[in-house]
């Protein structure tokens, strides 16, 4: 019989696992956005190659530079507002203000302290001596931990000051105010012990990538299935994330300027070829959309395949659109949530390869940003050179694993007669086919719906999205009714604990939008 110790370390447990799972929910929204930054940089490599008018390379040259900078080098800005705003439950404007104010009084909380205590260090260059400079200040050198820090202390504080009211003739330092007071002396306070703290920490992170580092392919390996595996959980952002926009994925100097993380340190290279004598190491953590490539091609084919005769048209129809998806943008978890709901083996098997053949592309010498399909390669082909990348091996071993994904499918469906689309009688497809042919939300079904299926209302504690999936906190799981949910065309439910996510697609946002305007955007 479990006792109420017992008891209390489950609630913790879960409560630490909710927690978890809000932010890996919360930290997507502003990773999202680069997605713009990332494809104007990639236009302009292009406009800057040599073999453009001088007038074009200029071009290229200026959004480039004005882009990277601005969005890539102000990475822990943009995430601490976009944090703080995914994570507050309403008043979303007023925790946008909030945040910034935060964040600047952050930068010189610390910069002041510095100088006052004499440890702002006076060097040509701070490339290694644990400061550097954000938004124009010289402060310790937390890359992008300060905006993730400050994005949710930020977000919980504001949550939790926002309805506060005072007296009639204090009232207007109520509410969203007396947030702003309680974050800015919480940023003052940060400021403060991050001085101390920091340079200790950063010793830690040097020590984690260094390790990672040193752990060779089979880090490599592990790096990438897990980043796959964790998906149905939606911790898989917590995986990449680090290694992507900090400094535990390295630190490269490249035209003069430092970079920190492979993502930062991949567009400096693509932007500047003639500095380069060799593709930064840490890309490595960016090969995953190998199987957002060649895993959906095997697969799909595999579905196709595996279908009876007088279904293969309705399964080409529903799949063929989500794989050209996966294929060129990456979005691949309408295809995914099908593996896991047919076989959770059929899941383990997709992430095994997935790991693998991102092992053996860095084995083989691959030296290319591949994490979100075709789209992603290209830039690197044209800007760097063939001995650089050997881009050829993604392609190569692309074949070669395309047959391993399809041929595992294929036996394992027809060894366990999974039921996939095609292999049962009541099938129906939802989520990709709707979701491509839908003008608007409307088309999918009605939100009411997902609201009334989630227990009403008074159930729902937070409503965010992801790139593909609405993330929602409820109150009590039990009151769920799966049934009601799935007259709203989604690709899928995963439940755990108190946290529920649909896979809606790519039209999640315009749907996370109109629940929460349903709801009035007030939930407790």
């Amino acid at each position: 019989m479990a006792t109420s110790k017992d008891a209390a370390a489950i609630k913790q447990k879960q409560s630490a696992s909710g927690v978890m799972k809000l932010f890996s929910g919360a930290i997507i929204q502003p990773i999202m956005f680069l997605s713009v930054v990332g494809i104007i940089l990639a236009v302009c490599v292009i406009l800057r190659l040599t073999f453009m008018p001088t007038v074009i390379q200029t071009i290229g040259t200026f959004f480039f530079t004005v882009f990277l900078s601005a969005g890539i080098s102000n990475l822990p800005v943009i995430i601490a507002i976009g944090l703080s705003v995914a994570l507050a439950h309403k008043k979303k404007t007023d925790a946008a203000v909030v945040s910034i104010l935060t964040f600047l009084v952050y930068l010189y909380a610390n910069n002041t302290f510095l100088k006052m205590t004499g440890r702002l260090i006076q060097a040509d260059t701070l490339t290694g001596t644990g400061q550097g400079m954000v938004l124009g200040l010289q402060v310790n050198d937390m890359g992008v931990f300060a905006g993730i820090i400050i994005g949710c202390l930020t977000g919980w504080i504001f949550n939790r000051t926002c309805d506060t009211q005072f007296p009639e003739a204090l009232r207007i330092y109520g509410g969203s105010r007396f947030s702003a007071f309680c974050c800015t002396m919480m940023a003052i306070v940060f400021g403060i012990v991050v001085s101390y703290v920091w340079p200790f920490v950063n010793l830690g992170i040097n020590a984690i990538s260094t390790f990672i580092g040193n752990s060779g392919l089979f880090g490599v390996f592990v790096y990438g299935f897990l980043n796959r595996f964790l998906i149905p959980t939606g911790l898989h952002h917590l995986v990449y994330m680090p290694f992507m926009y900090s400094a535990i994925g390295g630190t490269a100097t490249i035209a003069g300027q430092t970079y920190e993380g492979a993502y930062a340190i991949y567009m400096a290279e693509l932007g500047n070829p003639a500095s380069v004598t060799a593709v930064d190491p840490s890309v490595k953590y960016m090969l995953f959309g190998f199987s957002k490539v060649w895993g959906s091609i095997g697969s799909v084919l595999a579905f196709i395949h595996c279908a009876r005769p007088e279904r293969k048209d309705d399964v080409k129809a529903m799949m063929l659109p989500a794989m050209g998806v996966a294929i060129l943008a990456g979005i691949t978890e309408p295809l995914e949530f099908l593996y896991l709901f047919a076989s959770p083996l059929l899941w383990l098997v997709h992430s095994l390869l997935d790991g693998l053949g991102q092992m053996l592309e860095f084995a083989f010498g691959l030296r290319l940003m591949t994490q979100s399909g075709i789209l992603d390669v290209i830039p690197g082909i044209i800007a760097l050179p063939a001995d650089m990348t050997k881009w050829y091996v993604f392609f190569i071993l692309g074949v070669i694993f395309t047959a391993l994904w399809y041929f595992s499918f294929v036996f394992l469906i027809q060894k366990l007669d999974l039921h996939v689309p095609g292999r049962e009688e009541n099938y129906v497809a939802t989520g990709t086919t709707t979701v491509k042919n839908a003008k608007g939300v409307a088309a999918m079904g009605d939100v009411q719906d997902i609201i009334d299926g989630l227990g009403g209302k008074d159930n729902i504690k937070a409503v965010i999205n992801c790139m593909t999936r609405l993330r929602v906190d409820v109150k009590d799981v039990s009151k769920v009714d799966k049934d009601k949910i799935n007259r709203f065309k989604n690709s899928g439910i995963v439940m755990k604990e108190d946290n529920v996510q649909i896979i809606i697609g790519l039209k999640v946002d315009d749907v996370c939008e109109a629940i929460n305007e349903k709801l009035g955007a007030v939930i407790e």
